[in-house]
């Protein structure tokens, strides 16, 4: 199934299967209220999403399907914008409600490691850790990722470790040709419902946490960031500011 190139995780389907970016700007249509099967087709979503390994349904062919299966309702294409405002202010509501602030302590995790292995925040203890969040479907990511190599490559002599927390809800195997590819040398790591959750419930990405020695945020990247913008925020995590 195929998934969508944009900085937000979640995307909404269309009758014809096409798949819809979310976006930001209603239209008139939009701001629409929603008929009652639109409402029952939006509870629906927001139930898959609860669901799913990253928070995030894979929407296609088979979901237009299943809601008219499951709920006896024809997905028509005049239906499909106030369905995705509905998802995407709901969405984006949990995450303003959840999300992780800087200051806060940053939740330990176990997970398992592309390779081999697993990895804990906890085990880095005293270490500045850059804790991004990405995924194979997301091309932002993908060039945001050899930047963030660029920088462990630099200061990780400084004690500086980047973790790529992987989104894919097919797992690690599918990330392997993407970190070849870039050659990225950080470890890569298997999220979890659990972890994406305890850092806000994230559901938009990239998005990126700078955690200093103390094991506290000291900054939160939404989207993609210059190279100048995470060495400006390792940096003053080094240096304990």
């Amino acid at each position: 199934m195929s998934r969508i190139s944009t900085t937000l995780l979640c995307t909404i389907f269309a009758a014809a299967a096409i798949l819809f970016p979310l976006q930001t700007q209603a239209t008139d249509q939009d701001e629409q209220a929603l008929t009652g099967d639109e409402e029952k087709i939006v509870a629906y979503i927001m139930e898959q999403v609860s669901k799913s390994k990253a928070g995030k349904p894979n929407f296609g062919r088979e979901t237009a399907m299943a809601v008219y299966q499951e709920l006896g309702i024809q997905v028509t294409p005049d239906m499909v914008p106030r369905i995705r405002a509905a998802v995407v202010a709901e969405l984006k509501a949990i995450e303003a409600r959840l999300m992780l602030k800087e200051g806060s302590a940053a939740p330990d995790f176990n997970l398992p490691v592309l390779g081999g292995g697993e990895a804990s925040l906890s085990a880095l203890k005293g270490k500045v850790v850059v804790v991004n969040f990405w995924a194979t479907w997301c091309p932002p990511c993908l060039v945001e990722m050899p930047v963030l190599d660029e920088l462990f490559r630099t200061y990780r002599e400084q004690g500086v470790e980047v973790l790529g927390l992987s989104l894919d809800e097919e797992g690690l195997s599918i990330t392997a040709p993407f970190v070849e590819k870039l050659n990225i040398t950080y470890p890569i790591v298997e999220s979890d419902r659990k972890t994406y959750q305890a850092y806000g419930n994230v559901l938009t990405i990239p998005h990126t946490f700078v955690v200093g020695r103390d094991g506290k945020v000291t900054k939160r990247f939404v989207n993609n960031q210059t190279k100048a913008e995470f060495e400006e925020a390792i940096k003053a995590a080094i240096a304990g500011k």
